[in-house]
């Protein structure tokens, strides 16, 4: 519990109010996963970051609209009020739409965590390949548990910390791909969306799943530089092509020389409920 509390107070927008819960939960009930394999990607400037995150969500079924619309809300504010959610957005990956019951708060993923074993697994994994914030440990869960989620495609999501630039998009498909630069320095603007197929999910059941499914990840997966995974990134600041048009959302739209737009993620063995 105190290290709970220490890290929501080590954050630099500091939280209104800080409440800690404690449930029983039935042993039986508690769903055993394996981490998503982890593929880190280095990029120069947010622009690039975008234009890779959105060549991943599409390899793995979300439409270039969806993407867009996505880097759109999160970079604009996707609560009423035009501020970020608490929560994260649930939106249909073919057309964009949003579909979270509650556009002010969201859907919150809760109930998981590591085992004891798994979590000095993935400490020893993710410290040797230079990713030594707690802040990864925790998305990676989160990640792994809403690609479980069922309709899910894929997530999108950076910090809404304004000096915490990476994000990260993931999916069964290609696993954690951790972007290291997904917005300017900073750019208070941050958030997630969960991708669905709106018409083969029951929506009320993705909910009750990522609010109240717990989850317990007992194995860990594997943890590479893209060079080791078959990613081609972006080699320039921008991509105008229409799949890659996610990527100058609200960054200034500065018109420069085209990239290749290819990104070909192999991961290891998909994650398992």
């Amino acid at each position: 519990m105190t290290q709970m509390t220490t890290r929501a107070r080590s954050r630099s927008l500091q939280p209104d109010h800080i409440v800690v819960s404690v449930e029983r939960i039935d042993g039986g009930s508690i769903r055993h996963m394996r981490a998503l394999d982890v593929v880190m990607v280095a990029v120069p400037h947010a622009l690039n970051g975008r234009s890779t995150a959105a060549a991943v969500l599409q390899q793995a079924g979300v439409s270039s609209i969806a993407v867009e619309a996505a880097v759109r809300e999160i970079s604009r504010g996707p609560s009423p009020s035009g501020g970020n959610m608490r929560g994260a957005m649930i939106m249909d990956a073919a057309t964009g739409a949003r579909l979270e019951p509650d556009h002010a708060r969201g859907v919150r993923a809760s109930r998981f965590d590591w085992s004891p074993e798994a979590a000095v697994r993935i400490d020893g994994l993710l410290t040797t390949a230079g990713l030594t914030h707690f802040r990864t440990r925790e998305a990676l869960a989160l990640a792994t548990k809403v690609a479980h989620g069922p309709g899910v495609v894929a997530e999108l999501c950076w910090s809404d910390e304004p000096e915490y630039l990476a994000g990260y998009v993931s999916s069964l498909a290609t696993g954690y791909v951790r972007i290291s630069c997904m917005k300017q320095q900073g750019d208070p603007s941050g958030g997630r969306v969960f991708f669905v197929r709106s018409a083969l999910t029951d929506l009320a059941e993705l909910v009750r799943f990522l609010e109240k499914q717990a989850v317990l990840i007992t194995e860990t997966g594997t943890v590479h530089h893209y060079k080791d995974n078959n990613i081609s990134c972006p080699t320039t600041p921008m991509q105008r092509d229409s799949q890659c048009a996610a990527a100058v959302v609200d960054l200034g739209n500065r018109p420069e020389k085209q990239g290749s737009g290819k990104i070909r993620v192999k991961a290891g063995p998909a994650a398992r409920g």
